[in-house]
């Protein structure tokens, strides 16, 4: 059940970006200053709210599937991805589990508690658009470059169940979080481009 409610949020939500490959070269030093300030950028608000662009590539088919709307990262709520076209739809990520909204009013739900991998997944990804170093130092191994142009974060996953899902996530920005290219279990690639109005 757990993987349809993943699937959900590949879906809920650019043009695709290309990650530089050595990110999987460059291992992390969470103590380096580099490192510690892009991490304090990320988890500096409470609340990031704007828009995005969500571009999903599907390997076996061949087709890439386009979507935006508005997002709303909450350290206290949770992640909100309020997704506008091609149809109306709102996704709900929060510690006591998910919740997706249809255009038509009905409502899907999944508790936390009822599935550890989802539990797993729905944290990280929490953890990964809030900046939480300590959460992402215990499930990924963590890749870091320093460029001119920006940042950017790598993410293996060290459980093997997790990696079913997530094969990889790879964060770019600069004074802000700009992409997120995530790489599920089956290859296919999940792109985001944030636009951020507030803190």
């Amino acid at each position: 059940m757990y993987k349809s409610f993943f699937m959900a949020l590949l879906i809920c939500g650019t043009a695709l970006f290309a990650v530089d490959a050595s990110i999987w070269k460059s291992p992390a030093n969470l103590e380096s200053p580099e490192v510690q300030k892009v991490m304090q950028a990320l988890s500096a608000a409470e609340t990031v709210h704007g828009t995005f662009t969500q571009k999903r590539t599907v390997v076996k088919i061949k087709r890439t599937f386009e979507s935006s709307g508005k997002f709303e990262i909450s350290q206290k709520n949770g992640i909100t991805w309020d997704m506008e076209k091609p149809f109306a739809s709102k996704l709900v990520i929060s510690d006591s589990g998910v919740v997706q909204t249809n255009a038509d009013g009905s409502k899907t739900k999944m508790a936390s508690a009822d599935n550890v991998i989802f539990r797993e997944i729905a944290t990280s990804m929490r953890a990964v658009l809030s900046g939480n170093i300590a959460v992402l130092e215990n499930r990924f191994d963590l890749f870091f470059l320093q460029q001119k142009k920006g940042w950017s974060v790598g993410l293996l996953p060290k459980e093997k169940t997790i990696r079913k899902a997530i094969a990889s996530i790879v964060l770019e920005g600069d004074k802000d979080l700009k992409k997120v290219e995530l790489v599920d279990g089956e290859g296919n690639i999940l792109t985001y481009e944030f636009k951020q109005s507030g803190k």
